[in-house]
């Protein structure tokens, strides 16, 4: 196998076990866990919140761990460390025991997501940069997928089944993962200052300019998947009086989405160029996230889930872009604020529109404005240099 091809490879693994697994596989537990009194609601939302919050501290502290350790033998730690949290997340042992591995877990997923994506958009050949990010961030894919498709089930026969099911995946993809590494090649931080953001460089720099059209962008992204993320279920049940099975499987096809797409976002990028793919990733997402208010149709809400689903295209043609930007040396820096400006939106935006459905009870409104930060990142990326005028800046 080639070189890059691996690293892709250990890419999708270590987000399927981190981002896959870690964060998506918890949602569909929370009913379970509150029903068999394993943790009240509060204390669950409690749980994913720290999960979420640990993220954004996770992202903070890579630097201090890149310049301390080998980046692929961390990513393999990061690896070993989700892996046990996964197992140990088995043990009915309550909140507080569920608050350090699930906290944990979220740490070691920003690290793996900053220090893995880094290390393929490096690797990859001339020509193969988005087909090797798309390969990375299925690996969220697949977890969205496995989650929806195979933990109700499981669920249906316990909770300790549901936690092993988990569990077992991730550690076959862990062990592949930690093989898929060993053929890493190290990346290491930048000469630029390494606490200081690449938008405080000189205004000059096309590849500061970038940085910045970027990290609002991953905002603005951030912000926009909220309704999905939350709600969408939710939304056909309460608002369109869809049986919960049928809105349930919604889910299903959302992951769906997510395995398929991604790595057509990224073969789309290799061939038109990364700034004409975000700007057409961007538009997609505000469509399918706007087309719901139009009508209740079945065939309109299987569209909406594929082309939402399918967000972690985005991912991976904008950590392509941000490659192109900085160019290999610089592009471990960039990422991470943009892991973390992920993080950020994520709970300064996701509480935001959780607070303004709680004040008016309007799906329309709450979808209306994930439809509009989506239309407004494309007009944000539309800005950017061609990805020529990137690679000689």
């Amino acid at each position: 196998m080639q070189r890059w091809l691996r690293l892709a490879l250990g890419g999708h693994m270590v987000l399927l076990v981190g981002m896959g697994l870690g964060r998506f596989s918890y949602t569909p537990m929370v009913p379970a866990l509150t029903a068999f009194e394993v943790l009240t609601a509060t204390q669950a939302g409690i749980v994913g919140a720290v999960n979420l919050g640990a993220y954004v501290a996770g992202g903070l502290a890579t630097h201090f761990f890149a310049a301390r350790f080998r980046p692929a033998g961390l990513l393999q730690a990061c690896l070993l460390i989700s892996m046990l949290s996964l197992l140990a997340s088995m043990l009915p042992l309550g909140f507080f025991w569920l608050i350090f591995w699930r906290g944990l877990i979220g740490a070691t997923v920003a690290v793996m997501m900053i220090l893995g994506i880094a290390l393929v958009a490096n690797a990859a050949p001339k020509g193969r940069l988005g087909l090797a990010t798309g390969i990375a961030f299925t690996g969220v894919g697949v977890g969205i997928f496995l989650s929806a498709v195979g933990l109700p089930w499981l669920l249906a026969t316990g909770l300790v089944w549901a936690w092993g099911g988990a569990a077992a995946v991730g550690l076959l993809a862990g062990v592949i993962g930690l093989w898929a590494w060993q053929a890493a090649i190290d990346v290491q931080p930048s000469q630029r200052r390494p606490n200081t953001p690449p938008e405080n460089t000189s205004a000059d720099d096309p590849g500061a300019r970038a940085g910045r059209r970027l990290l609002i962008a991953q905002g603005l992204f951030s912000l926009g998947l909220v309704p999905h993320s939350i709600y969408w279920v939710d939304y056909l049940v309460v608002a369109h009086q869809w049986p919960l099975a049928s809105a349930g499987q919604q889910w299903a096809l959302f992951g769906l989405g997510a395995v398929t797409g991604t790595v057509l976002w990224g073969l789309l990028a290799d061939r038109l160029g990364f700034g004409r793919a975000l700007v057409l990733v961007f538009t997609s997402l505000a469509i399918g996230i706007a087309l719901p208010l139009l009508t209740s149709a079945t065939a309109i809400a299987v569209i909406s889930s594929l082309v939402v689903g399918a967000q972690p295209g985005f991912s991976a043609i904008v950590a392509g872009r941000a490659q192109l930007a900085v160019g290999p040396a610089a592009m471990l820096v960039l990422w991470r604020w943009m892991v973390v400006a992920v993080g950020a939106a994520q709970i300064i935006g996701g509480a935001g529109l959780v607070y303004l459905f709680a004040l008016t009870a309007s799906y329309p409104l709450v979808f209306a404005i994930g439809a509009m930060a989506m239309a407004a990142g494309a007009i944000v990326v539309a800005g950017l240099p061609s990805d020529r005028a990137a690679k000689q800046g």
